[in-house]
């Protein structure tokens, strides 16, 4: 994935980025493609393997011509649908039949592009209940990659036992390091909890601070709706979902959101935001191995990591699930994802 400006920024309108371990290569068409058009944005989209098959120059450094993709190297074309449609240096030659590249769905919402690299696969965008709210002021926050799985981020962004250790006077106290253990529901889904936060001594007016609600559409995401301490009537939003290059790494979008102090500048919400990023991002860096590890036993679990242990459950659900469905993937093309899908979905034998 990308973001919409990362795209509308690019000089050739074609972007360059790895999701779940497979080269991708995305681009604008314009507005008379017959590409996919999604979410009335007049932006027609296309999303193929960032890979030439002439001699295996990346598509992400050509450009879009006649509502294709113009390799830099020789000037094959590929349309959308991974069908090239022009070798240059053989104008009165039939195209070879086996000149076809993969194409994946995509779309464009909550300004980003998202991908998905099995196509007709039951699965749908996560929810985002801010960004369609008329009454709330959305913030998007700058893109971070982290050497982490897309897991790991997932399970650091729930985990309310670090709070007071991670995030001692901003989320959290360390005198008070015992969270609650809450009750999780699976709706739709997603998981779903609610957590109160500890009172602080100096709590910032960006502070994100108070009774929340959490929502983990699975198995990247989360959104966080808060209820902030002495407010009458004001709400916030976090979300954020992880996108995961590979088995070990992964690169995090997110957005803030509310409906109060809208006179104050939305820079003083980012810098809050920018201070617990700070704080997390040492500490999750160093975690071994960057994807969590399958073996029973590898990590140990207690009670109060009872949001992890769930969502690490799930995670097993789904890899099995994937298992059920790998019969019928075209190993060739399709192991890197397999794999890496794998690497995300990982099982949660212990701690439990």
């Amino acid at each position: 994935m990308c973001t919409v400006s990362e795209l509308a920024q690019t000089a050739n309108s074609v972007f360059g980025t790895t999701l779940l371990g497979v080269p991708i290569v995305i681009a604008d068409l314009g507005a008379t493609s017959s590409g996919r058009q999604y979410g009335g944005s007049g932006r027609n989209l296309a999303c193929l393997v960032d890979r030439c098959l002439h001699r295996s120059t990346r598509l992400s450094a050509g450009w879009v011509d006649q509502c294709t993709i113009r390799c830099a190297y020789h000037g094959w074309r590929w349309a959308p649908d991974g069908r090239c449609v022009e070798i240059p240096s053989m104008p009165d030659s039939t195209i070879p039949s086996r000149a076809r590249i993969e194409s994946f769905d995509v779309e464009e919402r909550y300004g980003l592009i998202w991908v998905r690299l099995r196509s007709g696969a039951d699965t749908t965008i996560p929810a985002c209940p801010a960004w369609d709210d008329p009454g709330m002021h959305i913030v998007p926050g700058e893109p971070y990659t982290w050497p982490v799985s897309a897991a790991r981020r997932v399970e650091n962004f729930t985990d309310l036992s670090h709070f007071a250790w991670v995030h001692d006077g901003s989320l959290g106290r360390r005198d008070l390091p015992v969270p609650p253990v809450p009750d999780i529901e699976r709706v739709a889904g997603e998981m779903r909890f609610e957590y109160l936060a500890p009172p602080l001594d100096e709590q910032q007016p960006a502070a994100l601070v108070g009774m929340s609600w959490y929502r983990m559409p699975m198995p990247a995401t989360v959104c966080i709706e808060f209820e902030i301490a002495g407010k009458i009537g004001a709400r916030r939003h976090l979300w954020m979902t992880a996108s995961p290059i590979d088995d070990v790494s992964c690169r995090s979008f997110w957005l803030i959101a509310r409906n109060d102090a809208l006179d104050e500048s939305d820079e003083e919400h980012l810098r809050f935001q920018a201070l617990i990023l700070a704080e997390d991002e040492p500490v999750v860096r160093n975690q071994v191995p960057a994807a969590i590890p399958v073996a029973p036993g590898a990590e140990i679990s207690v009670r109060t990591d009872r949001v992890s242990i769930e969502y690490r459950r799930w995670l097993g659900e789904i890899r099995r699930a994937s298992h059920i469905g790998a019969a019928a993937i075209d190993e060739s093309v399709h192991s890197p994802v397999r794999r890496s899908a794998e690497g995300l979905a990982l099982a949660a034998d212990t701690g439990t």
